[in-house]
């Protein structure tokens, strides 16, 4: 008996929904943090979570290049992230290397170009489309060192989840997920 399964076709639309997981996933993240309130995501900022929640969103970041329009760009940016229960700074570093990205938890590589720092809330909430960089940044809770124009770029490369909002009033981004080449986890 044929049921009319076509094992190509079934291939085809498992491939479709892997590369589309990232993109859900930081949609339901995004969601997560608008509707959390900033008390809430501070404890979890403050929480032993804390490294695992960093560590699986830099580990995420190469795969949201858009690798066509970071073709001509290379560049190092680390991100300084505040506000540990130990009042501590856990920093990472961002290479984009014509197309492809990776990132690593720590001080090591290159000499970055910029320097972003920021509270881990005001990260979660950016990271995840629920702030507005330009304006967090005039109001303070950014801090930028170093090449301002690579902050520009950034927006340019990385897709950007929409913050949680649907796509009939969103108040976001919506970019779809990544391109960039496929990165290990941060080094422990």
């Amino acid at each position: 008996m044929d049921f009319g399964f076509d094992p190509q076709r079934a291939l085809d639309q498992f491939k479709k929904f892997a590369a589309d997981a990232p993109a859900q996933i930081a949609d339901g993240m995004g969601k997560m943090v608008r509707d959390a309130s900033p008390e809430r995501l501070d404890q979890l900022m403050k929480s032993p979570a804390r490294r695992a929640v960093l560590d699986g969103i830099f580990w995420a970041m190469p795969r949201q290049l858009d690798a066509k329009a970071a073709a001509n760009v290379k560049t190092a940016i680390r991100w300084n992230i505040t506000g540990r229960a130990d009042d501590g700074v856990d920093a990472y570093l961002l290479e984009v290397n014509h197309g492809t990205a990776r990132t690593n938890r720590g001080t090591d590589g290159p000499d970055p170009k910029l320097t972003i720092t920021m509270d881990g809330v005001e990260f979660l909430r950016l990271i995840s489309g629920n702030s507005d960089p330009m304006a967090a940044y005039f109001k303070g809770r950014i801090q930028l060192a170093g090449d301002i124009m690579v902050a520009a770029q950034l927006a340019q490369i990385f897709k950007m989840p929409s913050g949680g909002a649907s796509s009939e009033g969103g108040d976001g981004p919506s970019n779809g997920n990544g391109g960039g080449d496929l990165d290990d986890p941060p080094a422990h």
